[in-house]
This record gives structure tokens, sequence and C-alpha cells, in this order.
């Protein structure tokens, strides 16, 4: 059974139990069964190592690039712009990728690294997805390009799930976000709350997320802030990559990891390269090629079949500088405690991250 690492993924809601209740629901709605068995799979596949016939989830970049600059961002880093080339996904490929997901992967992100909405097929992709059966399609944005009629285009076309990154509010927004407003953000997601409740839809479920040194001095402002106009708001520890990729050693490490993710998910880059897992954002182990390879050959391939018994023996860190420097690895140090409308909520980060956005 695996212990070493927690299963679900190191983020805090800041929502009550209720407000994520109804968020799962929603998120569920209409295959509430198949969503059942995904959180069942989600959960316990790996902690039973289990590999199914297909990953539960795929996460397929239609864009490394990005229309903004913040300044916790990986990609801004040297090493991001040393490995990774800037680029959309092609169209034949996000078509291959898609129809082999169709009926067999429960769900689909349009996201990873870049802006998926800088893609100008971002809609259609999203119609081919809903059209031929997958069941939940998701996607990551800091919403700079989304406007009311695109939003509309949006919950038209069935997407499921919309996680907007809003780091802050006021000027520690505008700061990070550059060139977004704060205010604009606002009267977007006023706009979009509107638009759901006119075409009788709870869906897209909207999730609005920050980093914690963005709201450190107030998290209340920040959760009453978003709570009114969205399905969820959470908070992710501060990952500073600055740290991450420097391989000094000296930040304290679990003695075991035992990954998760290798039995959930299969990430995509843009250019058809995948990545031993989600956290590979420099794609440094490129386990295989969706131009040339299926998602169940490389799910099933030796390189994933071998990641898999390096960390069940607890040998993963030794093998792979990736696992080494990835934060699943790291312990966690207790920062403080949070009271959110009479509840109080635990707030720690990864071992020698500091706490503040450089």
């Amino acid at each position: 059974m695996l212990k070493s690492s927690n299963v679900n993924k190191d983020q805090i809601s800041f929502s009550n139990w209720q407000e994520n209740l109804r968020f799962h629901y929603y998120r569920g709605k209409g295959h509430l069964l198949r969503y059942l068995l995904n959180r069942f799979a989600w959960y316990y596949y790996p902690r039973l190592h289990y590999v199914s016939p297909y990953p539960e989830h795929v996460d397929m970049e239609l864009s490394s690039t990005c229309n903004m600059r913040c300044p916790m961002c990986y990609t801004i880093t040297p090493e991001f712009k040393k490995y990774v080339k800037r680029s959309l996904m092609d169209r034949p490929l996000w078509q291959k990728i898609v129809r082999e997901c169709a009926g067999k992967v429960f769900s689909l992100r349009l996201s990873l690294r870049g802006e998926p909405t800088l893609h100008p097929d971002f809609i259609e992709v999203l119609r081919l997805a809903k059209r031929l059966g997958i069941k939940e399609v998701s996607t990551l944005s800091n919403a700079l390009l989304i406007t009311p009629k695109m939003f509309e285009e949006l919950v038209e076309a069935g997407l499921d799930w919309l996680t907007i990154s809003a780091d802050g509010v006021g000027e520690t927004y505008e700061k990070i976000r550059r060139p977004a407003r704060f205010n604009d953000l606002i009267e977007k997601l006023k706009t979009f709350q509107a638009i759901k409740q006119a075409k009788g839809s709870f869906k897209p479920v909207i999730k609005v997320q920050t980093v914690w040194p963005a709201i450190q001095n107030d998290p209340q402002i920040y959760y009453k802030t978003f709570k009114p106009l969205v399905d969820q708001v959470s908070c992710n520890k501060y990952i500073d990559y600055s740290i991450r990729y420097d391989g000094d050693g000296s930040k304290k490490k679990k003695p075991e990891l035992d990954c998760f993710v290798l039995y959930q998910r299969l990430t995509i880059g843009s250019d058809g390269g995948v990545m031993l897992c989600v956290n590979d954002e420099l794609c440094q182990h490129r386990i295989g090629d969706m131009n040339y390879q299926s998602i169940n050959d490389i799910w099933h391939g030796d390189a994933l079949t071998t990641a898999r018994r390096l960390h069940r023996q607890n040998m993963a860190i030794q093998h792979y500088e990736l696992c080494k420097q990835c934060y699943l690895a790291s312990e966690n140090e207790s920062l403080t405690n949070v009271n959110l409308s009479g509840r109080d909520i635990k707030i720690d980060s990864y071992s020698g991250m500091k706490q503040e956005i450089r």
C-alpha cells in the first residue's frame, strides 16, 4: 500500500464543506456515478499500485506559451527558457489525442504550462471532446482572454470545469498578474455567473486559486471577495522554482517517495512529448511521443513501468533527478493557522521554500 505520499493534491481549500460538496456535485452532474468511480480510482489505484487499462485523466497542453509573466511562475525561469520550446499543439495531434481519449479516459484537461486560450482551436477542441463523449473537460486559465462572448461558447460547448488563477486582490493581483486589472476580473466573474444562470447551467464549475504569499496578510478578504462569485476558493502552497531547480539537496526530503501521479494521469506537451509526470514541467524525462505512439502504448510502456517499480521500491529519488527535485518529495513545515468564517485552517509550506514572491 502507498504510504509515503499524500494521494490528494497539496492544495488548501478555503471553501467550507457545504461549498465543496456542492462544487463536486455540480462538477459531476450528468454522470454522477461515473464521477464517483473516478474519485475512487483517483484515490485508491495509487494506494493499491493498480495500473488501469487507460489513465483516468490526460493533461493535453494546447499551448506552452503564456500572455503573462508572473514572477513566481516556472515559465520565466532560465531553465524553462532553455529546455522548453514555446509552441501551440498542431491540429492533427490534438485530434488524435482527443479521439483516443474518447470512451476510455474520464477527464481531459486542455492546459498545463501555458495559457490554453491562446490556441486558436481552443473552442473547437472542447466541442470535439464533448461530442465524442469525454465526461469531464477542464482547463486552467488566467482568464485574460475569456470574454463574456467566449464564456457563452464555453457553456454551450459543455466545458465542465474552469480554474482561474487569481493571486491576491487589488494592487497585489495587478502587480503579479500584469497586465490584468482586478476590477475587470471581478466584473467578468459576475458576468460569468449571470450567463450560467441565464442558460440554466451549473457548468462550468469555477474555481479561483491563489498562492499563499499573495494573500498571507489577509486571507479573509480573498475568501470573502471570491466566495459569492465562484463555486470554490482555494490556495496553493508556494513553490520557489529557483530553489527547486538548484539541486543543492539542503531541503528536508521525505525518506521515501512512492508517487501517486504515475497511476492517475498522463501528461502530453504541446509538441507531443509525454512527460514522466505532471510535475515534469521542463520535460526532463520524456517517456514517449504522441506523434508516433498511442496513449495505451505509453501508459503500459517500459518507461512508466520502470518508474512505478522504482517508486514502489522507494528508489526513485536515487534514479531520477526529476523526482529528487520534485516538491512532493519535500517535507512540510507548519506556517500558521488562519480563521475563515469561524473555521480554523492549517497553512503549511514545503521545506526550504521562503514565502516570498520574487
